[in-house]
């Protein structure tokens, strides 16, 4: 099982670095470098943790390639393992088993025969940490190694999503709103305190967003990186995004708390080539949508699709909208989603939708 509430003083502290244009190719070569089945009975239940926060294709840089989580599921299954499960839930107003459909995973399912564990329909069970209850997702919690398969992938909140932050597609919907109103940065860091460190990090970012959650502006970093320590790994990825570990905040409390490491400069870096990955700019569309919006707690679903509907949008300079669940019962101007229902101008919905955020501004 997993540990829980157990600082991760003795975790490995080498990062393994891939490049090349094949994902698949480069998951089988760092599964073979790591070997985690070392030590792992034939008999452990094996969780395999994608990114499919929307029912998008990898190719939209927002998902989780298939053909990483295909390069696991075989990895295992050809050393003998056969209890495998296939962990998780889509953001806020998306469904988990569309999200499954259009990414690739349900065909993935049945090819390898694994189950699919859709979160949002599981029970809970409740861990404790620091004066935080967190639910998590009671088949998680029966696990005994936990495979975490992130994007290096920018988020329009916290900047970066990877590691630490994937752990939240294992609570309840009605903890993802809870943490966008705690701020998102310190619970999901005790989040991951309590889950204890994932087993084993591979994050991709052969087909990933630099700066937006909902993919739309893929980059290839020719970059996948593997440990398992996600704060040093987050520490990493942070910077191939031109961001320093100290700009995540949750990267920082993390640390503080004993989740990991995020001192490169005591890690063993493993290259297994010596190309360079190329500089990744952030996306100036969406930096200037950002301009346009007053967030206050908001969740990623309702704050992603109004900033993916602003960046289509020609703005005058002084328009601003507001989001977020800080505005519930106040008064304002305009407002996105249910949460601003006070304001003037309200866009309704939970989220609403990206088309019904253009239309109504459009007018």
């Amino acid at each position: 099982m997993l540990c829980y509430n157990t600082p991760m003083k003795d975790k490995d502290k080498r990062l393994y670095v891939a490049q090349g244009d094949d994902p698949a190719a480069l998951a089988r070569l760092l599964l073979q470098q790591i070997r985690p089945e070392q030590g792992l009975p034939k008999d452990a239940k094996i969780g395999i943790k994608p990114n499919l926060v929307v029912a998008k294709s990898w190719t939209s840089g927002a998902t989780t390639n298939p053909a990483v989580a295909a390069a696991a599921i075989e990895y295992f299954q050809a050393r003998g393992y056969r209890d495998i499960i296939i962990i998780e839930s889509a953001w806020l107003g998306e469904n988990t088993a569309r999200a499954f459909s259009v990414c690739g995973y349900s065909e993935l399912a049945r090819r390898y025969g694994v189950e699919l564990v859709d979160v949002k329909k599981d029970k809970t069970e409740t861990r404790k940490y620091g004066g935080m209850n967190i639910d998590i997702s009671s088949r998680t919690v029966g696990l005994d190694y936990l495979v975490n398969l992130p994007l290096i992938k920018g988020h329009c909140q916290t900047g970066l999503t990877c590691a630490l932050k994937n752990m939240k597609g294992l609570i309840p919907d009605r903890e993802k709103r809870r943490f966008h109103a705690m701020g998102l940065h310190k619970p999901i860091a005790y989040l991951n305190r309590m889950l204890g460190i994932p087993s084993l990090t591979i994050a991709d970012g052969t087909c990933a967003d630099p700066g937006f959650e909902e993919g739309g502006n893929p980059k290839n970093l020719r970059t996948m990186l593997a440990g398992t320590d996600s704060v040093l790994l987050d520490a990493f990825a942070a910077g191939l995004l031109g961001y320093r570990p100290d700009d995540v905040e949750y990267i920082r409390i993390a640390e503080e708390i004993g989740v990991g490491s995020a001192d490169l400069s005591a890690a063993e870096i493993i290259r297994l080539d010596d190309a360079a990955p190329p500089e990744v700019m952030r996306s100036e569309a969406l930096e200037s949508a950002k301009a346009h919006v007053s967030a206050d707690q908001a969740c990623s679903a309702c704050y992603g699709n109004l900033l993916s509907a602003l960046m289509r949008l020609d703005l005058p300079a002084d328009f601003m909208i507001s989001v977020g669940q800080g505005f519930k019962g106040k008064a304002g101007d305009i407002g996105c989603g249910s949460c601003t229902a006070g304001f003037r101008h309200c866009i309704k919905g939970c989220p609403p939708s990206v088309d019904d955020i253009m239309a109504y501004i459009s007018q």
